[in-house]
């Protein structure tokens, strides 16, 4: 029992060591190396199309579609890439030199991707301790789970739209105005109402909770 539990525990701490030794990636287009270690795509290829559909080759919806594998990987390159001064990372404001009680903004963006504030549960993984944005500090939120976040966001807005597009067919039928609630996953999100003429009146503020 001991010698299972010693050997689960090195490969967990192996695992760690790995994922923490990828936690950052280099873009081979611009600083290529001998070992091809890294991303071999610049960040305009990986970016592609934006979200695009199903027919726009190089969009993340096509790639989703198409190769569901590859869009994870793609993901996590992006996730984990290290970003240059000229793509808007780094120290932008005055190289971070200055008064931060009257610029904050030499606080922050000192880091040079995603993984190194947000990959670990707690604190800020790859530079270590916390994000620095003021004279206090905060700890980067973790994205562990996000993406299941997101696919319920969009289920949520498939029903929506669905629930719009109802309310306006009903309306053309029926010839006159129709009202349906908007509610999905047990959010309500008050009501709306199509019209014969295919436009549609969203929910007021006071509708929403």
């Amino acid at each position: 029992m001991k010698l299972r539990t010693r050997t689960l525990g090195f490969v967990a701490s192996a695992l760690m060591l790995i994922g923490a030794a990828q936690a950052q990636m280099i873009d081979n287009t611009q600083a290529p190396n001998t070992a091809k270690a890294g991303i071999n795509k610049s960040l305009l290829d990986e970016i592609g199309a934006g979200r695009g559909d199903v027919m726009t080759a190089g969009s993340s919806v096509y790639v989703i579609n198409r190769d569901p594998f590859r869009s994870v990987r793609r993901g996590r390159q992006l996730f984990q890439r290290k970003f240059t001064r000229l793509q808007g990372q780094g120290a932008n404001e005055k190289d971070g030199v200055g008064d931060i009680n009257t610029d904050i903004a030499i606080g922050a963006g000192l880091s040079d991707s995603c993984a190194s504030c947000h990959g670990r549960p707690r604190g800020s993984a790859g530079a270590g301790g916390d994000v620095v944005t003021r004279p206090d500090s905060r700890d980067a939120p973790h994205l562990f789970g996000l993406g299941l976040k997101e696919m319920l966001a969009d289920e949520m807005t498939t029903d929506l739209r669905s629930t719009r597009d109802l309310a306006v067919t009903l309306a053309k039928q029926m010839k006159r105005p129709v009202a349906l609630k908007l509610e999905t996953k047990g959010v309500k999100f008050g009501s709306i109402t199509g019209n014969p003429d295919g436009s549609v009146d969203p929910p007021s503020r006071r509708d929403c909770p």
